[in-house]
């Protein structure tokens, strides 16, 4: 959703991935956002190496075809946002990726927010595209978040993918507690849950997550920690223990 907000702004994140039988890793990214003023107020351009669209690093989108998992390269999107409001949005994008044959995408999206008794929200988000590598292709996601005060938040998440390449059709179910100290601190805990239905049907990974975050020393300074355990089907289940340490400065305007 921060992608539909008429802005300008940076991210830059850099993680140290410490994991149970595999060597110290790396892991930086960055994501700018370019509002163009001059172009009707609706064009952004988006600058990235994260997760575009619907495949959310935080539903850690965990797929068998690892080639197109984790090919996920630096890229360059026009985005024309058609209608935006706190109920409703539609947007399209073109897109290249700049280090991997351009492998241009093309790509729309269309959220749809529905309050309920007051407090809670319902968030339904389609997208469909066709992409080089993958073929056409389509992404759905339900996100249903239940306030327990004003601190202090449930969030269940349904996922779903499924394109030319894929492994059938790939699914996700999140829940995670969510728990803000004050506008510096917050916390997060939850699991999820894996799986595909081609070759077979089956989950092929399960993970449990703590992410505490807090702002330091500048307002645009933050510190992430995120201890987590992870059962792949790839390692028969056996628990692998993951610790993640990361940086973010982030700029808005």
């Amino acid at each position: 959703m921060d992608e539909e907000i008429a802005g300008t702004s940076l991210r830059l994140r850099g993680s140290l991935i410490a994991e149970d039988g595999e060597k110290l890793s790396f892991k930086g990214k960055v994501k700018a956002q370019l509002y163009l003023p001059n172009l009707t107020n609706r064009f952004h351009l988006i600058l990235s190496s994260e997760d575009e669209d619907l495949r959310d690093e935080a539903l850690k989108d965990s797929r068998i075809n690892q080639e197109l998992a984790n090919g996920q390269d630096t890229s360059l999107a026009l985005q024309y946002t058609q209608e935006r409001n706190t109920q409703f949005s539609l947007t399209h994008r073109i897109k290249i990726d700049l280090e991997n044959e351009f492998n241009p995408h093309l790509g729309s999206r269309v959220r749809y927010s529905i309050p309920i008794a007051q407090e809670s929200l319902l968030t339904l988000t389609q997208a469909v595209f066709w992409e080089n590598k993958e073929g056409f292709g389509e992404e759905s996601r339900i996100d249903y978040d239940l306030p327990l005060n004003k601190s202090m938040l449930i969030r269940t998440t349904g996922r779903g993918f499924f394109s030319e390449s894929s492994n059938g059709y790939e699914w996700l179910t999140m829940g995670q507690w969510l728990q803000s100290f004050s506008h510096k601190k917050a916390l997060a805990i939850g699991s999820y849950v894996v799986g595909e239905t081609r070759p077979q049907n089956h989950v092929t990974e399960y993970d449990s997550f703590i992410k505490y975050r807090q702002r330091i020393i500048k307002k645009w300074l933050f510190i992430e920690l995120k201890p987590e355990v992870q059962w792949r089907r790839e390692k028969d289940f056996d628990p692998t223990g993951i610790f993640t340490l990361t940086f973010e400065v982030q700029f808005n305007d």
